[in-house]
């Protein structure tokens, strides 16, 4: 399958949230790196939107990229953050209607929290730019809070981004035996 990783945010133009030292575009940058390698492993063709810091905030190439490349899912990580440092937990949008988004995300929370043993927050929608102008199946993981103390731990520590790369790996994995098993 030929799989599109975002790792949101650009780095020094627009690093996301930041909590404690740490910039949610670095984190996310290293998660999404660890789930390349896994899926690149395991066959998946993969493209990366960035695989460093770049000089944008702009979000439409990310979404260009995967149809211009005809991606069969595009999954674009990130780092919660909140003004209230007890919220915590990992939640995964996807465009609003989209059944293949809809089950998508579902794989990809199931696998987070149970590997993660973050609280579930659910899937959810939302009409974000990455969502609506991705022509393929497509979320926007909000894998913990930087904000919240323990999270920010597990976001910044190798073994946490690895298992939060391992958990994306084997939702992505449910998904496409699922989908092939749908015959779509």
């Amino acid at each position: 399958m030929k799989i599109v990783i975002d790792p949101g945010h650009s780095g020094p133009v627009e690093p996301g949230a930041c909590a404690g030292g740490v910039r949610e575009c670095d984190v996310v940058l290293a998660i999404g790196k660890l789930l390349a390698e896994r899926l690149y492993d395991a066959g998946h063709e993969i493209l990366l939107t960035r695989a460093g810091d770049i000089r944008t905030n702009g979000l439409a190439f990310r979404a260009e990229l995967a149809n211009a490349n005809k991606a069969d899912v595009f999954v674009s990580i990130h780092a919660n953050s909140a003004v209230n440092p007890v919220a915590h937990g990992t939640e995964v949008y996807h465009y609003p209607g989209s059944i293949q988004g809809k089950r998508l995300a579902a794989c990809l929370q199931a696998r987070l929290v149970a590997e993660l043993a973050t609280a579930d927050r659910g899937v959810k929608t939302a009409d974000f730019q990455v969502l609506r102008e991705t022509d393929c199946p497509a979320v926007l993981v909000e894998v913990a809070f930087v904000s919240h103390e323990a999270e920010r731990q597990l976001l910044t520590g190798y073994a946490g981004q690895l298992a939060a790369a391992v958990a994306l790996a084997d939702g992505l994995a449910d998904y496409f035996v699922g989908r092939a098993e749908q015959g779509t």
